[in-house]
């Protein structure tokens, strides 16, 4: 996909780029070979494998600017990689996935302003790549919420490893936003000379929003870690009426264990030994005894 940049955005084919000024080139990259690029536009082999891209960041060179964003993983989506480069108000899209055409597309769709190059272009881009981010982070807070609601009906049996994902997810998105603040920071340090009061104002918009989704992102952290404390006192608590339970069973019998060790000393001269009702009365000895125990640990509400 090629586009000429101005106000809006105006898709030309490749074989009418005749000076390479105020160009917009997607492209993914098998076919980066197949097209008649200016050879500073091109970016190195090792940012073409898309398994090299880890993170984002920002690389300014002498006479253009390099850039790689990695956007992590959603529910039923897959990771993005996009590779994109800045040289002589021109830019260039390496795509595999597809996401840098979708983000063009919203660009194309929002409200014309006066942005006429290749910066001004790069900050819409940015903007319409976290334009429904607040969205996801509402649906990952939903989702920490459903995971309490299971903590307070005691359905916690896959809760473990549906935090630890929700988690995992959170510390990814989290790092994302931070790596584009500083790319975004990054760029507005090297490119002081191509802002007007308009770029700046937009490009100063975009900070605060990606400030914004940082911070949502890591409050959700903080919620999600106190759903798990939540969940740990739960667990806590189960293990409490257990050994509650288990030390009030000991409790109720071990009278007995002392009857019965008493009693099966079988000494001549013990008194029941020979007695016709000795092993009924050691009976009704050892049932009133735990009748009274139970007794009273219910009237203590210890039951």
């Amino acid at each position: 996909m090629y586009y000429h940049i101005a106000e809006t955005l105006k898709p030309i084919r490749p074989e009418d780029v005749e000076i390479w000024e105020k160009i917009a080139v997607i492209l993914n990259p098998e076919e980066i070979k197949d097209h008649k690029l200016p050879a500073m536009l091109i970016p190195p082999e090792s940012m073409l494998c898309a398994g090299n891209i880890k993170g984002c960041r920002l690389m300014v060179e002498q006479n253009r600017i390099l850039g790689e964003i990695h956007e992590p993983a959603r529910p039923h989506q897959q990771e993005k990689r996009i590779v994109f480069t800045w040289w002589n108000n021109n830019l260039l899209f390496v795509d595999a996935d597809g996401e840098a055409a979708k983000c063009m597309e919203r660009v194309r769709n929002m409200r014309p302003h006066h942005a006429d190059g290749a910066y001004d272009l790069l900050m819409d881009f940015f903007l319409a790549l976290i334009m429904d981010d607040l969205f996801h982070i509402q649906n990952m807070e939903e989702r920490i919420s459903g995971l309490e609601q299971m903590v307070l009906d005691n359905q916690t049996d896959k809760f473990i490893r549906q935090m630890s994902r929700l988690r995992k997810e959170l510390n990814q998105h989290n790092r994302y936003y931070a790596q584009m603040n500083d790319m975004v920071a990054t760029l507005q340090e090297n490119s002081t000379d191509l802002l007007d009061e308009c770029s700046s104002g937009r490009l100063q918009y975009i900070l605060r929003r990606l400030n914004r989704l940082q911070e949502e992102t890591q409050m959700l952290r903080e919620y999600a870690s106190q759903v798990s404390s939540e969940y740990q006192a739960q667990m806590d608590l189960g293990q409490n009426r257990i050994m509650k339970l288990l030390t009030i069973v000991t409790t109720i019998f071990m009278p007995l264990s002392l009857i019965a060790g008493w009693y099966g000393m079988n000494f001549d001269n013990m008194p029941e030994l020979h007695w016709v009702y000795g092993y009924p009365a050691v009976v009704v000895l050892s049932a009133l005894i735990v009748g009274g125990c139970i007794y009273y640990f219910k009237k203590k509400r210890y039951l």
